[in-house]
């Protein structure tokens, strides 16, 4: 993947010893997005800034680095990035440097004073806190004297799932994934020996290895008796004993001869859908919702909406969903595998603005006019 790009890092420093410890190290995930950092970043060395060596990196170089990140789409395909994609990517790149050997007798080019004025800089200018992905709420109310939650649903998500192979599929991994606060790179590595079921209908899902696992100790999830007989309808249609259970499916339109159907056969594939599956398969089913009246949007709002939603929005609704029914942040972060109670209440932060001493207590004496 950084075939080209060899001559712009200097490895004099690096042992092969270390750099396999480094790698076995990384989670797959973390490796692919140093990779893609480090590709962004040699890139622009490469193009917008020629430089004989990009690694180790001036602080100068950095410094225009981040200007032309947060420059905007002018800038090319890197630019208009967010602070905290800024702040990932120096850190990848800082990871880069530590694996080579840089850094272990002198300060990092990306801890200079002048990196890091930058970054604080491009933050205090954007003044904007980052966007927070549009919670999946179930749809009913978590308490008594709530209002069910309005907008697009888990159950309006799911109730436009047909009967089909793709409905089967979408409703299935939707219940799912909004019962065990999944995210996305757990949710498509889900196997079909990965879930039990218990007397009372009720299943336990093994989370083999998630963000805040990387020694694969592995976890436990509760899964509803509604969501158990979706993935047994799934599995039973797709003809799936085995292996990962959310598979991309291939569709074959057939038109026939004048007088006959149209004909359209769906084919199981065998590999796990992508995130980015998951997610146009989201949005599809948001669209198909509002289409059926099954939400209503205001005018004029409905692709911003759509366009809220992403793989994580199941984690944030279950976590604003237990919140509204009365759940402690540090119960919610157990359950969800939240990294600490303050995640999780971040996460809750909108929800509480509705609910806080003030809102209850003014909600009532203007309602009632005094």
């Amino acid at each position: 993947m950084l075939r080209g790009y060899a001559s712009l890092i200097n490895t004099r420093r690096a042992s092969p010893l270390s750099l396999e410890a480094a790698v076995a190290a990384m989670a797959p995930a973390t490796r692919s997005a140093i990779t893609a950092d480090l590709k962004c970043f040699l890139k622009w060395c490469g193009e917008q800034r020629p430089v004989a060596i990009a690694v180790p990196a001036s602080p100068e170089t950095l410094v225009h680095y981040l200007r032309w990140l947060d420059a905007g789409p002018a800038a090319g395909a890197g630019g208009g990035a967010k602070p905290a994609t800024l702040a990932r990517r120096l850190a990848s790149i800082a990871r880069v440097h530590r694996v080579l050997g840089f850094g272990e007798t002198e300060a990092l080019p990306t801890q200079a004073g002048m990196v890091r004025d930058t970054l604080k800089g491009i933050r205090r200018a954007r003044s904007t806190r980052q966007a927070q992905a549009a919670p999946l709420r179930l749809g009913m109310a978590m308490n008594e004297g709530e209002v069910a939650p309005a907008g697009i649903t888990v159950s309006a998500l799911i109730a436009a799932c047909g009967r089909d192979l793709p409905g089967l599929r979408d409703a299935s991994m939707i219940s799912l994934a909004y019962d065990a606060g999944l995210r996305v790179s757990e949710l498509v590595a889900i196997e079909a020996e990965d879930m039990s079921r218990v007397s009372d209908g009720t299943g336990r899902l093994r989370i083999r290895r998630s963000k805040t696992d990387q020694e694969g100790e592995g976890a436990l999830a509760w899964l509803s008796a509604e969501t158990m007989q979706r993935i047994r309808d799934w599995l039973d249609a797709s003809s799936t004993a085995q292996g990962v259970v959310f598979r991309r499916i291939n569709t074959l339109s057939h038109r026939g001869k004048a007088g006959l159907a149209h004909e359209i056969r769906h084919f199981v594939g065998r590999n796990s859908l992508s995130r980015q599956g998951v997610v146009a398969i989201l949005r599809k089913r948001a669209l198909d919702a509002i289409d059926a009246g099954l939400v209503e949007i205001p005018p004029g709002e409905e692709v911003e909406t759509i366009k809220a939603i992403s793989a994580h929005s199941f984690r944030v609704g279950l976590t604003q969903d237990l919140f509204a029914a009365g759940e402690d942040g540090a119960g919610i972060a157990l359950a969800l595998r939240w990294s600490s109670p303050t995640t999780a209440l971040r996460y809750a932060r909108e929800l509480a603005v509705g609910s806080n001493a003030a809102a209850r207590v003014l909600a009532r004496r203007r309602q009632s006019g005094e």
